[in-house]
């Protein structure tokens, strides 16, 4: 583009024109993208340059990214940029130390803008963002194979995590017990070895075995420290009492009352399944915790006013022979079962189920009425 010009001579105004450049203006630049939200170490930061260049030329741009810990110090930040792109967009990952392996508190961006024709954006882009420390993860979850009945051991696991410094940075995990009025709080925390998870470097687990001395609910405080920040997570645990045994498969199956059961062979009477906290059937022998149903038959022959228990038959089975009676007599046979919790079976005899508990169908008494063929 040209431009014309009036030229004044010695002698007078004379009219000419000569040839001359246009002014090349330089661009204005704007950095977007300033995060909303707090920025830690690690994260990951997308800036993007904006320009306009009144000539409407193109535009190239030019990142600088600093390190720093106070910005405003002399030596608050790296003296060399961790990251330079030539790009409209800037992405990259917050670093966590400096240089110096300082942890890094806030990073210094400038943003340098050049069109077409060498003009250069004047002054340069700045942008200061404050980066804070990321507090470690905690995680907690508690797993027993005894239903979490008072005086037994619960496991209980804390998976530690930190995306800035590493879970090897944080400190040693401090657990605090409460439980409810009278309980022991000391020592009802104990150590267990936990193998790490080869597959899960970014995590350390460590384990506890809990072991509450009461029913009633307890609180598990857990709390993990970085060099920064500190987590706290409460893991809660309602602690039950003992249950009374339940009876939960019977053979043969027993016909509703009053409707007797006709037995013209020797029949073996069995309970093949009892349901229980800590003393179940089939028994689990290599349990240490674990326990065994204790089983009482009894037998109500004609003429009797009530069942008669039967010396030795404390198993889960009871061989009863028809050939012992007479034709047409019915005969009850009842079976009672107990665990380590001594709880009477306050029914009357004449009841031929009964429940400890108010929940019916937990029985611990059965019986069936036989008659003989």
């Amino acid at each position: 583009m040209i431009r014309a010009a009036l030229v004044l001579f010695a002698g007078g105004l004379v009219a000419g024109c000569f040839y001359a450049d246009e002014i090349n203006q330089r661009p204005a630049i704007t950095i977007r993208g300033e995060p909303a939200q707090a920025l830690y170490r690690g994260d990951h930061l997308v800036l993007t340059a904006q320009s306009e260049d009144p000539d409407g030329h193109y535009v190239t741009y030019r990142w600088r990214a600093y390190a720093c810990t106070d910005p405003t110090a002399l030596d608050g930040c790296d003296p060399v940029p961790f990251d330079t792109e030539l790009v409209e967009t800037l992405e990259l990952d917050v670093p966590i130390v400096r240089a110096n392996d300082l942890p890094v508190a806030s990073l210094r961006i400038v943003l340098e803008a050049t069109d077409e024709l060498g003009a250069t954006a004047r002054p340069s882009e700045e942008l200061v963002l404050a980066v804070v420390n990321r507090p470690p993860s905690l995680v907690l979850d508690r797993s027993s194979r005894y239903a979490f009945v008072e005086g037994t051991p619960i496991d209980v696991f804390a998976k530690v995590g930190d995306l800035d410094d590493g879970p090897a940075k944080v400190a040693p995990l401090t657990w605090v017990v409460f439980g409810p009025a009278g309980a022991d709080t000391v020592n009802a925390l104990v150590d267990r070895s936990l193998a790490q998870d080869p597959e899960d470097p970014d995590h350390l687990q460590f384990a506890k075995v809990f072991t509450p001395n009461m029913a009633g609910d307890w609180t598990l405080r857990v709390t993990a420290m970085d060099p920064f920040d500190s987590v706290s997570v409460d893991m809660m645990l309602t602690v039950t009492q003992d249950g009374p045994p339940c009876l939960a498969q019977l053979q043969p199956i027993v016909p509703p009352f009053p409707v007797a059961l006709p037995l013209t062979d020797p029949t073996l009477f069995s309970v093949p399944i009892v349901i229980d906290d800590l003393d179940l059937y089939p028994p689990q022998p290599d349990d240490e915790i674990l326990g065994v149903t204790s089983f009482t038959w009894s037998v109500k022959a004609p003429g009797q006013a009530t069942h008669v228990a039967i010396p030795g038959a404390t198993s889960n089975t009871f061989a009863f022979d028809p050939a012992g009676y007479a034709l047409g007599d019915v005969v009850e046979v009842r079976v009672q079962i107990a665990d380590r919790v001594p709880e009477a079976i306050n029914c009357l005899d004449s009841e031929q189920s009964c429940s400890v508990i108010s929940q019916p169908t937990c029985m611990q008494r059965q019986t069936w009425r036989v008659e003989v063929r």
